[in-house]
């Protein structure tokens, strides 16, 4: 499994703020949820990324069991971004 890095991005002149969720399989971004605060955001972003990969592999697969479903945890890092990574359930 890859783990997935979230980010804020402040507002420009042009854009509101976002937070981009990203890993090595790819990335999206979303506008700042602000119905959401703290940790939240950062998982609101990273389950759009995971939804968007699983509907990618059921459409390609055409199969149950998919591993972007596994729980996961987050943390904040030094700088300010968040990092989600998967948990086994075979502890």
């Amino acid at each position: 499994m890859q783990a997935i890095v979230t980010k804020y991005l402040q507002a420009t002149n042009f854009r509101p703020s976002r937070i981009r969720a990203q890993c090595e399989r790819g990335s999206v971004v979303i506008n700042y949820p602000h119905e959401l605060s703290g940790d939240a955001v950062h998982i609101s972003a990273a389950d759009k990324l995971v939804a968007k990969f699983v509907k990618e592999d059921e459409e390609k697969y055409k199969n149950g069991g998919n591993p972007w479903s596994l729980p996961r945890v987050c943390g904040c890092l030094p700088n300010g971004d968040y990092a989600h990574v998967f948990i086994s359930q075979n502890h």
